[in-house]
């Protein structure tokens, strides 16, 4: 019983002196997006980030960690994700977010649009996920 008590304390420590994890969705007041870094989508590279945030109780992110990414998009995320604000909390609290970069075929708009390759789309479930996407450039290819 004594072992009991000691854990639940030592438990109740840590977690009070610890920012909270996010289990609940934090709502995102200023979300900043990161942009198709020009290098991957010219060597058409696609991949997928993952950002440990630590946010303040004023909602202002105080770090980034990115824990996985290539390192084409590391900077790009972290640059963006830093810039994120929350609505302000009790507590800090530790929010995980993903990013994923996606090059998409888009050979019937570069016909009508010849520049839609520098536009770049972005989608949401916040503040979990972001989807970057871009249209890919176009190949050229000639054989003799």
């Amino acid at each position: 019983m004594k072992i009991l008590f000691a854990c639940l304390v030592c438990t109740t420590i840590l977690f009070a002196e610890s920012p909270t994890t996010a289990t609940l969705s934090h709502h995102v007041v200023r979300v900043v997006a990161p942009a198709y870094p020009w290098l991957a989508r010219k060597g058409r590279m696609q991949g997928e980030t993952t950002t440990e945030l630590r946010v303040g109780a004023d909602g202002l992110v105080k770090t980034t960690n990115v824990t996985m990414a290539h390192p084409i998009f590391r900077d790009y995320v972290q640059s963006a994700l830093k810039q994120w604000i929350f609505e302000s909390d009790s507590q800090p609290f530790t929010q995980i977010v993903t990013v994923r970069f996606v090059l998409e075929d888009c050979h019937d708009v570069h016909s009508t649009n010849p520049d839609a390759y520098k536009e770049t789309t972005v989608s949401a479930d916040l503040p979990r996920l972001l989807e970057v996407k871009s249209c890919a450039d176009i190949m050229v290819t000639t054989t003799d």
